[in-house]
């Protein structure tokens, strides 16, 4: 049976998230994880952002933005009242105030603090502290909740999480400490501790056309 296709790399937050709701969803795609730096022609031809993850569905339409495939991945699902629970009608206009916080304010100073050195006269510091900014108000609400909206996951907390991970990391390398308060460090913890993690970062080969195919989850 043909599967949809999910090209992939594995350290990009953006294909992390994407994986992690297939992963919830418990829909089984064929995995193709590429290099961002030798991009094969297969996912130039379908892709015209040139950025991962893009979904190929078995129709051939191409799902082209992670927070898409998502969604996508919440209405295929067979698992019952998985919308009901992830992304519930009446939290709907919170939920994606906080994705857009997320990938429009969050991140632009996280690529500027993490990646200083790539960007023309950017300022390391300015951004660590405008980053740190969103890190506190999340974990106000975090204080409150286990969740940003409660004591369950939405796919606010799927879409932030591994931006969040990612700025940790960025923190860690830089010998920063103090970071992080309590509510928002227990909080990713319960992403990078969960039993799913190692299959959600599981480490493919890279994808060639004349390669056996390779599946997400893995088994």
């Amino acid at each position: 049976m043909k599967n949809d296709i999910l090209y992939s790399f594995r350290r990009c937050p953006y294909a992390i998230r994407a994986r992690w709701a297939l992963l919830i969803c418990e829909i089984k795609v064929e995995i193709r994880e590429i290099d961002l730096k030798n991009k094969p022609p297969d996912f130039l031809n379908n892709s015209k952002t040139k950025t991962v993850p893009i979904l190929i569905k078995k129709n051939s339409e191409v799902i082209e933005e992670s927070l898409e495939i998502i969604l996508w991945a919440l209405s295929e699902s067979k698992k019952e009242n998985i919308k009901l629970i992830y992304f519930p009608e009446n939290k709907k206009e919170d939920i994606f105030e906080i994705i857009n916080e997320n990938d429009n304010e969050f991140k632009y100073h996280l690529d500027r603090f993490k990646y200083a050195t790539r960007y023309k006269d950017s300022d390391e510091e300015f951004h660590f502290t405008n980053a740190m900014k969103f890190i506190k108000r999340w974990n106000e609400l975090l204080a409150e909740n286990k969740y940003f909206f409660g004591d369950s996951p939405t796919i606010a907390d799927w879409s932030v999480w591994p931006f969040v991970r990612q700025f940790r990391i960025a923190c860690e390398s830089q010998k920063r400490i103090n970071y992080f308060e309590p509510s928002i460090k227990n909080w990713l913890d319960l992403f990078e501790k969960n039993k799913e993690f190692k299959t959600l970062m599981y480490k493919y080969e890279l994808w060639e056309p004349n390669y056996r195919k390779n599946y997400f989850p893995f088994n």
